[in-house]
């Protein structure tokens, strides 16, 4: 017997997707637009969103009256980002690869088929709160996600079995065959680029995290501007990348075999 409709709270359920809807392209919507999105009518769905605002997951602007996400997801999401063994591990080498190289270094993990980042060390760190933290963006077409993929098969079958991957730039690479040659690249050489194919005028080296099992369990990265390979070397940036993996997979008990 399938447990999980059996136990699945329904009013539970649909609160989690009402979160759900907000995402960067959504960050504000009015009560008739979540209505909408969840097939429900306005007054059927304003006691999970009234719920949700007593609660502070969810905030409401005074003059326009639409809703966004509360700061209760971000002191949750403070909790769970200290809690990360590997986030720790990897601060000091982001901030020496940040520092020494003048670049902005990540920290990131596959995520249901999307790249989603833990942190980052800026070359000049703002004293906001970098809004990079926890947000996920698509895995072919970044340096960190192809090396994620690159280890994983099955989050690669599922990422090119929707057929022609989005271009986001006029370098993205969209056809699955082609992004699979270049995983196949990944791994023989041990690190990705990302040349353009996220932010134009944008490069990125990446290279894998692994645990004491040699398992990649996520990846590190640092990004520049294109213009700056005119006169350093690419090389200087791919061994800092993978010197620094190695550091944070000795740190997480990798020996190396």
């Amino acid at each position: 017997m399938n447990e999980r409709p059996r136990y699945l709270n329904t009013s539970l359920a649909k609160a989690l997707r009402v979160c759900e809807l907000f995402n960067g392209e959504r960050p504000e919507l009015s009560l008739s637009e979540i209505a909408r999105a969840m097939g429900s009518r306005p007054g059927s769905i304003y006691p999970i969103v009234h719920t949700l605002l007593e609660f502070g997951y969810l905030e409401r602007d005074p003059d326009t009256k639409r809703f966004r996400l509360g700061l209760k997801f971000l002191a949750i999401a403070s909790h769970i980002l200290s809690s990360l063994d590997i986030r720790e591990k990897a601060k000091p080498v982001l901030k020496s690869l940040a520092r020494d190289l003048s670049v902005n270094a990540h920290l990131a993990v596959l995520y249901e088929g999307g790249v989603l980042y833990l942190d980052r060390e800026e070359a000049a760190p703002s004293v906001v709160l970098p809004s990079v933290i926890g947000r996920r963006v698509p895995a072919h077409c970044t340096a960190l996600g192809k090396v994620l993929l690159a280890y994983n098969p099955e989050e690669t079958a599922r990422v090119i079995g929707g057929g022609e991957l989005p271009k986001l730039t006029p370098h993205t690479i969209s056809d699955p065959e082609a992004l699979k040659a270049e995983l196949a690249k990944v791994r023989e050489r041990g690190y990705a680029l990302d040349d353009e194919e996220f932010h134009e005028g944008n490069f990125c080296v990446a290279a894998p995290v692994r645990n004491y099992r040699g398992t990649v369990v996520a990846a590190i990265s640092v990004s520049l501007a294109k213009s700056r390979l005119e006169h350093e070397p690419q090389e200087k940036f791919v061994r800092a990348v993978l010197a620094g993996a190695e550091t944070v997979s000795r740190a997480m008990g990798y020996d190396g075999g």
